[in-house]
């Protein structure tokens, strides 16, 4: 009897554990799930599959090449933004982000201010002018999920420059999608351009501020997707055969999203004292 029962405890924690799986997946079904949490999850399987095209086996195909990717992200921007804000809201975004990041880039090709000496190649469609017109879509997509990663505008501009630390390098020099003309510091792009990147997204969301009204507050959800969509970059500098740049992109974006949480956690330990409750612990501090 004394060996049957720790045998028993044995078969039943082996069972539990087998179980577990099945559960899980049940829980998957059975959860009620918000219309946020199911459009979050529908970017996380974005980055899933942007991931799968820094893969061996899917690397250069036409379904997960770098133009497939871009126009996806654009098309998740477009779903996302219109489930999560209000209509009115998401088009002041677009209609704003669009225009102003487009003169930005129309006075940098043009005179090389603030970004630096660059011309756009033929590879990203149609122009008007200098400018391939799916330019300004790309910065209304990444700047609309910086900014909701973001606990302040000069934040999310920030993260942005963080991204553009990365892609830029392998999309101008690797993939030729632009090129720089003048002197270059950091990975074949120059500093300059790192500056005009947080200008320019610095001007569209002030004026999107001003003309809505809206305080950006970060979202766990967001915070995750950013750091993901980080990943993603990272291992498209592997890819391309940079693992330096690789390196400085997953240290400045991990710092990015460290920062991100700890000043979140802050705001929210400061509304919590100032309505006299106590504030949460860990990452469950960041809101929905």
């Amino acid at each position: 009897m004394l060996d049957v029962l720790p045998r028993n405890r044995l078969v039943t924690a082996a069972t539990s554990i087998g179980q577990m799986p099945l559960k899980f997946f049940q829980s998957l079904f059975t959860t009620k799930w918000t219309k946020i949490q199911v459009s979050w999850l529908i970017a996380y399987v974005y980055t899933l599959y942007v991931a799968l095209g820094a893969l061996p086996p899917f690397r250069g195909t036409l379904i997960f090449s770098v133009a497939a990717a871009s126009i996806l992200l654009v098309f998740l921007y477009f779903f996302h933004s219109y489930l999560n804000l209000r209509l009115t809201t998401a088009s002041k975004f677009l209609i704003i982000a669009a225009p102003i990041s487009f003169i930005w880039e129309f006075i940098g090709v043009e005179t090389g201010v603030p970004f630096g000496q660059y011309s756009y190649s033929n590879a990203l469609g149609p122009q008007l002018g200098p400018v391939p017109l799916f330019i300004p879509l790309l910065w209304c997509a990444l700047g609309y999920f910086c900014m909701e990663a973001s606990d302040y505008y000069i934040m999310a501009s920030a993260l942005m420059v963080s991204l553009d630390l990365s892609f830029d390098p392998v999309f101008s020099s690797s993939l030729g999608l632009w090129t720089w003309t003048g002197q270059t510091q950091y990975f074949g792009v120059p500093l300059s351009n790192f500056f005009g990147w947080f200008i320019a997204s610095l001007t569209f969301f002030t004026i999107f501020y001003f003309a809505s009204k809206r305080k950006t507050k970060s979202s766990k959800y967001a915070i995750a997707f950013y750091y993901l969509f980080g990943l993603d970059n990272v291992a498209g500098d592997l890819a391309s055969g940079s693992v330096a740049l690789a390196a400085a992109s997953f240290i400045i974006f991990t710092l990015s999203v460290v920062i991100v949480v700890l000043f979140h956690k802050r705001n929210e330990a400061m509304m919590m004292r100032a309505s006299g409750t106590s504030a949460p612990s860990g990452l469950s501090a960041v809101s929905k």
